[in-house]
């Protein structure tokens, strides 16, 4: 299988996520196998964690993001443990579902939700340009956190949010009748359907999946001289004309790219 041109079904994250979990599952069933015969025991809670480590190891052939990793290490574990609590049958569809929601865009797209902290968000109040009526969106917005607080600093800026996870999208509606701002929309709209003519700076913090498309997007659409910044992750193959180092724990580099 090549990586540059997967079969169709293995274009979806969620699809090779399944196959690693898949083949994970095939190399328990042979230790399990070859413990037995040995007379050694082989109790759930130690396959489980070989199946996690075979998942994971599988996953790095996929050409998955990095954090797909401990996800797939931890799965079998977990479901395990709620197995062994034995929960009521709905409980499992249920869980899937509100998982399902929350993290759409990863499932879809190889873009989990990543949560921007107060430190950023005054990072990128120094990008944001000065003049009045300044227009600016956040591709991927999340629970929002960074759309409010820009809202509350520049009033005389207008902001909007894209945001397609259904579970968080739904709670930023909320969050917007609880806490109205008269310069602040959140849409449930793909970024790839979001028309950026209108944007005078773009703001993502995605994944390293989608950025060279969405860098060419916002080149054929945005004005000369907008901005598009990026929240660690690069477009590839172009240099970013000013790199922001945030004073956080994780030292979250804004990356910004003058079109």
């Amino acid at each position: 299988m090549s990586r540059d041109n997967p079969p169709f079904l293995f274009a979806f994250p969620i699809v090779r996520a399944v196959a690693a979990q898949l083949v994970g599952g095939i190399v328990t069933i042979i230790v399990a196998a070859l413990l037995r015969r040995a007379g050694w025991p082989a109790p759930p809670a130690t396959l489980c964690i070989v199946w996690g480590v075979a998942a994971a190891v599988a996953t790095l052939p996929m050409g998955l993001a990095r954090w797909w990793l401990p996800v797939q290490a931890v799965a079998p574990v977990l479901l395990w443990v709620m197995l062994d609590l034995q929960p009521p049958v709905w409980v499992f569809p249920a869980v899937f579902v509100v998982l399902l929601a929350i993290y759409w865009n990863a499932v879809g797209e190889g873009v989990p939700l990543y949560l921007s902290n107060s430190k950023t968000w005054r990072a990128l109040e120094t990008l944001t340009p000065k003049r009045a009526g300044t227009h600016i969106a956040d591709l991927g917005s999340g629970l929002g956190g960074a759309l409010w607080h820009l809202a509350d600093v520049r009033p005389d800026a207008r902001f909007d949010g894209f945001e397609t996870a259904p579970l968080v999208y739904l709670f930023t509606r909320l969050r917007l009748l609880v806490q109205p701002r008269a310069n602040l929309g959140v849409h449930f709209l793909s970024i790839w359907r979001a028309d950026l003519s209108t944007f005078d700076m773009v703001y993502c913090f995605l994944s390293p999946v989608p950025m060279e498309r969405l860098y060419a997007k916002a080149k054929d659409e945005m004005q000369p001289g907008s901005l598009f910044v990026s929240n660690s992750f690069a477009v590839p193959g172009v240099e970013p004309d000013e790199v922001v180092t945030v004073d956080d724990r994780r030292r979250t580099r804004l990356l910004v790219y003058r079109l």
